[in-house]
């Protein structure tokens, strides 16, 4: 035990002093905080008011569109009010929508299109909603604009068309304006289970399982790697042979991966608390709703299916740099330890979906998946106690067999030199050891 935290101290201290490691602490961050800054200053300074012209054969259905568009506005900053007041967010986050200036032109000409065009080319107006008898019938309007892949003006306008040729007919059938309006209020749906327990905001739950899929899968392959070279560079330079003197080879394999684990959780913990100081004032505002907004499953189950999917597979990781011989054997071998870790990836959205489906059950058993599978599924409050106690004492103890067979592929692998790694070979390395 001794050997094992000192190769594990000289593991990590050698790694956490290197520029690579403090530049990338640094910029991960620094990048972060960008990205939440950056599109924030773009939008409170895109918010300015944009000149529509609005063509329609029927003046009523024209200033119906010119309404609706504001009304879209309108309930954008309604809801972001909504938002402020609840706490969810800061006021200093959230810049005022701003509102259209709709021109109605009944005019509709193939000569006023196309004078009309040239005023968007122009830049004298910001685009024309060709919402004619004919287009509206047919339901294809046409919307000229000097940006046609913007989606989201795309989608603004089609909605508010949409909901504008919906009103009328519901106003054409004799509906009053309260009636309408009543009609289209919007239904708020809080799941809870049959005790009354809530889980949380289920859109932040999936956020959780695809940060967990991010941070696990990016970890295991910057940090994985890294134990699987530590074994080779040290194996190569026959350092191993006279550390094999004093520890064993158990002691040297779990070292380096506490040791380099030990870096990449301290890189990944530096940046989560940079990503929690980054929304520290957001999370103070809503600390009254942060409990009907993140689950304590989620929050606590973290952290332990991230280090329990992390030893899994830096133990693997560990296992491949001791069979091999070169960097190119290595890059071959850790494929078969790559392929499995993508397979929770590909799954999650099936899981998102079906969280109770026998897939999803198995997968979220079986040690390959489970670190992701099962957090899911808890994250999603359809997980049995029973099933999470069953995928936690399955994980550990192949974990502890991973371990003890890696250890025994590491005590002869570390000592071959020139003999490429084959799955017979690999059988009696175990066999011998």
């Amino acid at each position: 035990m001794h050997n094992l935290w000192i190769i594990a101290k000289r593991e990590y201290l050698e790694r956490i002093r290197t520029k690579g490691f403090i530049i990338t602490t640094i910029l991960i961050p620094a990048l972060m905080g960008g990205s939440l800054a950056v599109p924030a200053l773009l939008v409170s300074s895109g918010g300015s008011s944009k000149h529509l012209v609005v063509v329609a054969s029927n003046r009523h259905m024209g200033e119906a569109i010119g309404r609706q568009l504001n009304s879209l506005k309108d309930e954008e900053n309604e809801r972001k009010a909504a938002l402020v007041n609840q706490g969810e967010i800061p006021k200093r986050e959230l810049p005022h929508a701003a509102q259209f200036q709709v021109d109605l032109d009944t005019n509709a000409t193939a000569e006023e299109r196309t004078a009309l065009a040239e005023k968007v080319k122009t830049r004298q107006i910001d685009g024309v909603i060709w919402a004619t008898s004919d287009a509206l019938s047919s339901r294809k309007v046409t919307f000229i604009t000097r940006d046609t892949s913007s989606l989201a003006d795309q989608l603004e306008m089609a909605g508010a068309v949409s909901q504008a040729v919906r009103l009328e007919v519901l106003r054409s059938k004799g509906l009053s304006e309260a009636d309408i309006a009543e009609s289209q209020k919007r239904v708020e749906l809080t799941a809870e289970n049959p005790t009354g327990a809530r889980n949380g905001n289920p859109l932040v739950n999936l956020f959780a399982m695809i940060f967990l899929v991010i941070v696990l899968f990016m970890s295991v392959l910057l940090y994985g790697v890294q134990v699987m070279q530590a074994v080779l560079e040290e194996k190569s330079s026959r350092v191993m042979e006279v550390m094999l003197s004093t520890a064993q080879p158990k002691e040297l394999m779990a070292g380096k991966i506490i040791g380099v684990g030990a870096v990449g959780l301290t890189q990944v913990a530096i940046w989560m608390a940079a990503g929690a100081a980054l929304s520290l004032s957001s999370m103070v505002a809503s600390s009254a709703h942060l409990k009907d907004i993140v689950s304590w499953k989620v929050v606590l189950g973290f952290p332990l299916f991230y280090l329990l999917g992390y030893v899994f597979y830096s133990a693997l990781y560990a296992a491949v740099g001791a069979m091999c011989n070169s960097q190119q054997e290595a890059q071959q071998i850790q494929q078969l330890v790559t392929i499995p870790l993508m397979i929770p990836a590909f799954l999650i959205s099936y899981v998102a979906q079906y969280p109770n489906a026998p897939l999803s059950v198995v997968a979220s058993i079986l040690p390959v998946t489970s670190p992701l599978i099962m957090y899911a599924r808890i994250a999603m409050n359809s997980a049995a106690p029973w099933e999470i106690v069953t995928s936690l004492a399955i994980q550990l103890a192949a974990i502890y067999v991973i371990i003890l067979l890696s250890a025994k592929v590491y005590r002869v692998g570390i000592l071959m030199y020139g003999k490429k790694p084959t799955l017979p070979e690999i059988m009696k390395w175990i066999k011998y050891a």
